[in-house]
């Protein structure tokens, strides 16, 4: 059997990982996510900027020249009939007004601007929107932490896996940190990211690198006319979140906020998503190769084992067979590849294997595949 390159090690540990953090946010307490939560770390963020702390690697900023702002609709700000935020504000005297549904005006607001603006009635051409109908649980909703998903989006240039997502919640449950529902969201649509494009490893060696990171941008319309904007990625064993503050729209400064939440709508990407793996080339010592590889290994297999034992709905077993399908389906791709080889153009000398070296890690990862085999046929 080929055994998968290194980087289907990596790979595979950050999505069991992401799929572990996940299910620990699904049994959380309603509330919202303190900077002292294990294996996240969250960042305050500026809403009018997007800068935020420098240990964080910026993927968003928002778009200040976009063409997607009031001033490029006929649409009037202060006039009800345009503006339905606006038209709810003036309800504002009714004895019957509850001000906490004031976030769903605000976000037909948000979506009216957009279409009325130049070219609105389409994403830009580097956004691809999530039809609902191909992937129904990216848009499943959480009345145990109250939020729905309104829409989203990927990068469609092929280079990057960043992702957009609009949200409402029903409850703010801090007016600066953000929640664990909008959390829940951010690793819902990383973990689809990763699982779409898992069967791309394969080609790492002929083709594109693999992307290695989904970072993920989510808009929050929250109770009582406030927004948040927040984004994050998965690197190192921890959830990295960017976020700002609930901001309040039903406020004199409206209009200016509205035209900087535009300005989030599609948004400036930045930053390597592939985040490459340099392989040893010939000089290198194929002793610290094949440490490298155990080094992997042994982490995803420990990684692998604590997820059993700590989780009675999934067993060793079953993750094993999905790592196994994972590998096999990278194994296809390779001799697919190998065997129109030379009718490809030389990859880059930084990610060339030296021959020798190849064959020796195979050779040794198959007899460690062959003892496992008999110690299971034991057991």
């Amino acid at each position: 059997m080929c055994p998968a390159p290194r980087t289907i090690w990596l790979f595979e540990q950050k999505r069991h990982r992401l799929r572990q953090l996940q299910r620990e946010l699904r049994h959380m307490k309603t509330g919202y996510i303190s900077n002292q939560s294990t294996d996240i770390d969250i960042h305050p963020m500026d809403f009018y900027t997007g800068d935020t702390d420098p240990s964080l690697i910026q993927y968003f900023t928002p778009d200040t020249k976009t063409d997607f702002q009031i001033a490029n609709t006929t649409l009037d700000p202060e006039n009800p009939v345009d503006d339905p935020f606006t038209w709810v504000r003036g309800l504002k005297i009714n004895k019957d007004f509850i001000p906490v549904e004031m976030h769903h005006q605000l976000h037909e607001a948000f979506s009216k601007y957009l279409r009325k603006s130049p070219n609105g009635n389409m994403p830009p051409i580097y956004w691809d929107p999530v039809p609902m109908h191909e992937d129904q649980s990216l848009f499943d909703s959480s009345d145990r932490h109250g939020f729905t998903i309104e829409s989203g989006a990927v990068n469609a240039d092929g280079k990057n896996a960043h992702r957009l997502v609009v949200m409402k919640s029903n409850d703010c449950y801090h007016d600066i940190l953000p929640s664990v529902g909008e959390l829940i969201v951010l690793v819902r649509w990383m973990l689809s990211g990763i699982q779409n494009h898992k069967h791309q490893f394969g080609r790492y060696f002929r083709h594109e690198r693999p992307q290695l990171d989904f970072p993920t941008m989510v808009i929050s319309f929250l109770p009582d006319a406030r927004v948040r904007v927040l984004h994050g990625y998965f690197d190192d064993g921890r959830l990295k979140v960017a976020y700002t503050q609930a901001l309040n729209f039903d406020a004199e400064d409206y209009a200016d906020k509205m035209d900087v939440l535009l300005q989030w709508a599609w948004p400036f990407t930045d930053g390597d998503t592939t985040k490459p793996i340099p392989l040893p080339t010939i000089e290198d010592d194929e002793e610290d190769e094949w440490d490298e590889w155990e080094k992997w290994e042994l982490r995803y297999r420990e990684d692998s084992e604590e997820g059993s034992e700590n989780e009675g709905g999934e067993s060793e077993d079953d993750y094993s067979t999905e790592v196994d399908e994972d590998l096999s389906d990278w194994e296809s791709d390779f001799e697919e590849e190998e065997s129109d080889g030379d009718d490809q153009s030389p990859i880059e000398e930084e990610f060339v294997m030296s021959a020798d070296i190849e064959r020796k890690i195979r050779e040794r990862l198959e007899e460690k595949m062959r003892r496992l085999e008999e110690v299971r046929e034991l057991s």
